[in-house]
């Protein structure tokens, strides 16, 4: 619970490195998350390279903060092995697992989405030569935080409903 309630967007960073080991860490996550029928969908693509970096914040402009982070994680789902229309949902729980995986490790993240934007869906699907059926959903830039900010407290009652929707 309390790695639930450390997690934070960051878009700052320090120039660290992530370590090879918490990097694999963090990727066995997010193929530990779950999908449905188990059709294990989602993969991965690790971009360390800068000049990709320029490339990704030419293409996704509310991912600026990939300038100075050292490290970014494609999540991608594949067509031709999710089950039904789960696709989003499948890459989420990833996105969610390497997220929180990354706040354990002691780094900073902030999942920058990219599924239901079609022109930046295709510019970075062109940009990082995806297969036809491989489909980017989102970038999470992970690095060591530069942001002294608490977390948000986000408990409210009022988003809770018991039974029927009153």
């Amino acid at each position: 619970m309390d790695i639930l309630l450390e997690r934070k967007s960051v878009r700052k960073y320090t120039k660290e490195d992530v370590k090879k080991e918490d990097l694999e860490y963090i990727l066995r996550a997010g193929l530990s998350s779950p999908t449905a029928r188990d059709s294990r969908c989602v993969s991965f693509l690790v971009i360390k390279d800068k000049e990709t970096h320029k490339k990704l914040a030419a293409a996704h402009q509310a991912a600026q903060m990939i300038l100075q982070a050292p490290l970014a994680i494609l999540v991608v789902g594949d067509k031709n092995l999710v089950f039904q229309d789960y696709l989003p949902q499948d890459c989420a729980a990833a996105t969610e697992n390497i997220l929180l995986a990354t706040t354990s490790k002691g780094y900073g993240s902030v999942w920058c989405g990219i599924y239901s934007n079609k022109e930046r869906s295709e510019a970075i699907e062109k940009l990082l030569n995806l297969p036809e059926n491989i489909k980017a959903f989102s970038l999470v830039v992970i690095g060591k935080s530069d942001d002294n900010n608490p977390p948000k407290d986000k408990w409210d009652l009022a988003k809770i409903k018991y039974e029927a929707w009153k």
